[in-house]
């Protein structure tokens, strides 16, 4: 998806908890990638609406969790899309909404050999030449 002033379209949240970074498992029965890991959060960002607020929007949809401390991280064109990255600390307790499976801890080494969302992947891809 690109719009014409090529601003992000998708703004994507990162987890990380005591060791390290925790993904989202998408629903079986999603129509987008159904059971492939994801970033903890993400989604479209609705017309008038900045990245941050499709952020936290997207944490409370997906996971039932607000008021987290949201910290940008940079811009990213992930699988054809102009993508937001934030990143936040792991919250004490969630509520997974229909769009997830599950939230799990998984180093990155073992999160490449899994069945991934393309976004994530790609990212993933963009990590290793950087030497994440």
């Amino acid at each position: 998806m690109r719009n014409a002033d090529d601003a992000a379209t998708s703004a994507l949240v990162l987890l990380i908890g005591r060791n390290g970074y925790w993904w989202q498992r998408r629903a079986w029965d999603d129509d987008s990638h159904p059971g492939c890991l994801d970033f903890a959060a993400g989604g479209g960002i609705e017309p008038g609406e900045t990245p941050l607020a499709a952020a936290e929007r997207e944490l409370a949809e997906e996971l039932g969790v607000s008021g987290l401390p949201l910290r940008a991280v940079g811009e990213m064109r992930l699988s054809g899309e102009r993508c937001a990255l934030y990143q936040a600390p792991l919250p004490d307790f969630w509520l997974l909404g229909p769009e997830v499976a599950e939230l799990l801890p998984m180093s990155l080494q073992t999160l490449r050999k899994q069945a991934l969302h393309p976004q994530l992947a790609d990212w993933l891809g963009k990590q290793e030449g950087a030497g994440a």
